[in-house]
This record gives structure tokens, C-alpha cells and sequence, in this order.
């Protein structure tokens, strides 16, 4: 079956690009300012059209708030398959929050099934909660959790260094040697990125706050009862680098929250590294291999 839009919605499809920050609308709420695409709730990674009609893949930022790092995903997945992030917004502060107000983003997009969702971090437990409504309502859906544990320590909040990832673009020794003010730190980005960008103190303090908001709704949080299978990316190394002791352990602590299987992938990376230009590569493979759970009846 083809998921592809109705011929009606294909004219708002778009693409962003580094060097066209405002080259697609976000169709913002009533009342919200106006965004650019960048930093929008939804980054068109790879829009939807007559072409690219295959099973859609949203990439949930979580702490990291913006989606940008899934953008080297394009080389690496089925041109046919859109590719969206969905990223941080000031409005949600729980979880299941965060999953309404995602969902209803899939649902405009894609209002009927097959969906594919790849979360990081906090963003995976917020892709496991919307996979969970989806399938209640009868849809197929598969997930993917990178760096997601659900007795993990609360996840850190990120640095500006690395709030505003530039694909392609080394930003983070510009941003750590400004280091006066906000404001300093996107002078050195929108330099670094030729302009192309056009981020502002003000969005690296919102960024700030939206990460930490991110980081701090993981803490108590205990997962719903997913119908169907799981699949999760786990870091082989510890965040300063040394090797985990255990890492399917993770594998182990997912089960209670899952009806089918749990199957996890243990990478040589960081938790930070999961989602580095090196390491997407072996995502997409996994997500490739990741089964979609059959149809459910409500």
C-alpha cells in the first residue's frame, strides 16, 4: 500500500537547505511566531511528493531539541522514504506532552499508516509513546531507540556547542571560544555558517531552556505497555569513552514495557556519537532491518 499524501497536500511539500533557512513554511499554530524551517517543530528533511511516497521516517531530536543531525540519514535510506525531524517547542513539558503534540505533526503529514520513528535520547522515549498510541489506533509502525534506557540516570542538558549542529560545518571550538554571551555564541555560528542560519542569542537561550526541559521530563518516567516490537541502539562506550560493563542490559530493562521482542544493537560510540556523521550509517542499516509490527484491530 502506498502512503503516499493526498495529491491536495503535496503542494505545501518542501525542502530545507542550510542556504534557504526560510525555504519552507511551518505551518505554525494559530498565534505562534512565525519560525523558520531550522528551527521549526517540523524539519522537512526530505519532503514528501509524487516521488518520494515511501513509509515515512520522523527523527525525534529529544534533549538535543533540533533535529539537524539526522539530515546525513538522506545518503544513507531509500530515496523513496520522506524523512521529517520533529523537534523541541516551548509548549510540552511531559512525555506523553511531548507524543500529543508529535503525533498530531505525523498525523497532518501522514494521516493514515505504515510510519517509521527514530528517537534519541529522550527523544526515544517520547518515539516509543507515540509508536504506542499509533498501534492502539491499528497502525503499523516500526521504532528505533538510540541511547534510550528506561533506568538510565537523567540525561544532561546540552551546551550551546552543541545545540546548533551544522551538518558539515565545524561550530564548536567558535562556539566555545565566544564565551561572553549568548549572543557571541551565534555571532560565531552565523559566521561558521556563512549566514545561512540566522540564529540569534535569544534562540540559543530558548535552545538552552528547551533542552533542559527535555532532560528533566525523563526523570520518574516509566514507559507504557508497547504492543509489538522494539528496537534499540545502544552505545558500547560510556560517555568519556571507556567500554559500558553491560550494555544489553538495556535490552533487558526494556522488556517489561514491550509485548513482542526487544532487540538490541550494541555500537562502538557515545551516547553523544549515536546520532555523528560516522555512525548513521549503521543506524539506517538498522532501521532497514527493524521489523514493522502487523496490523492491530481496535
Amino acid at each position: 500500500m502506498s502512503s503516499r499524501d493526498d495529491p491536495a497536500d503535496l503542494s505545501s511539500a518542501c525542502e530545507w537547505t542550510a542556504g534557504r533557512p526560510d525555504s519552507c513554511s511551518a505551518d505554525p499554530a494559530v498565534g505562534e511566531r512565525a519560525e523558520s524551517a531550522a528551527t521549526a517543530i517540523v524539519l522537512p528533511i526530505r519532503p514528501r511528493s509524487a516521488w518520494v511516497d515511501g513509509v515515512p521516517l520522523f527523527c525525534l531530536a529529544g534533549e538535543a531539541v533540533l533535529a539537524w543531525n539526522y539530515v546525513g540519514l538522506v545518503a544513507h535510506i531509500d530515496p523513496r522514504v520522506p524523512i521529517y525531524g520533529l523537534q523541541g517547542r516551548a509548549e510540552p513539558r511531559t512525555i506523553r506532552d511531548y507524543a500529543t503534540r508529535y503525533l498530531a505533526e505525523i498525523r497532518r503529514i501522514a494521516p493514515h499508516g505504515p510510519y517509521q520513528l527514530l528517537g534519541w535520547s529522550a527523544g526515544g522515549f517520547v518515539a516509543h509513546e507515540v509508536a504506542v498510541r499509533l498501534r492502539a489506533a491499528g497502525e503499523r509502525v516500526r521504532v528505533v531507540v538510540l541511547a534510550t534506557d528506561p533506568e538510565a540516570r537523567v540525561p544532561a542538558p546540552l551546551p550551546a556547542d552543541r545545540l546548533v549542529p551544522c551538518p558539515g560545518v565545524e561550530t564548536s571550538a567558535a562556539v566555545r571560544d565566544a564565551t561572553t554571551s549568548t549572543a557571541d555564541a551565534a555571532a560565531a555560528i552565523n559566521a561558521a555558517t556563512a549566514g545561512t542560519i540566522g540564529i540569534t542569542g535569544d534562540d540559543l537561550d530558548r535552545l538552552a531552556a528547551l533542552s533542559a526541559t527535555a532532560a528533566r521530563m525523563v526523570a520518574g518516567y516509566r514507559p507504557a505497555w508497547l504492543p509489538g516490537d522494539l528496537t534499540v541502539c545502544i552505545p558500547g562506550r560510556e560517555p568519556g569513552g571507556a567500554d559500558r560493563l553491560d550494555p544489553g542490559a538495556t535490552v533487558r530493562r526494556w522488556r517489561p514495557y514491550v509485548e513482542g521482542a526487544v532487540t538490541g544493537f550494541v555500537l562502538d560510540a557515545t551516547p553523544d556519537e549515536l546520532t555523528a556523521p560516522d555512525v548513521l550509517p549503521e543506524i539506517a542499516r538498522i532501521l532497514a532491518s527493524a521489523p514493522l509490527s502487523p496490523r492491530t484491530t481496535c
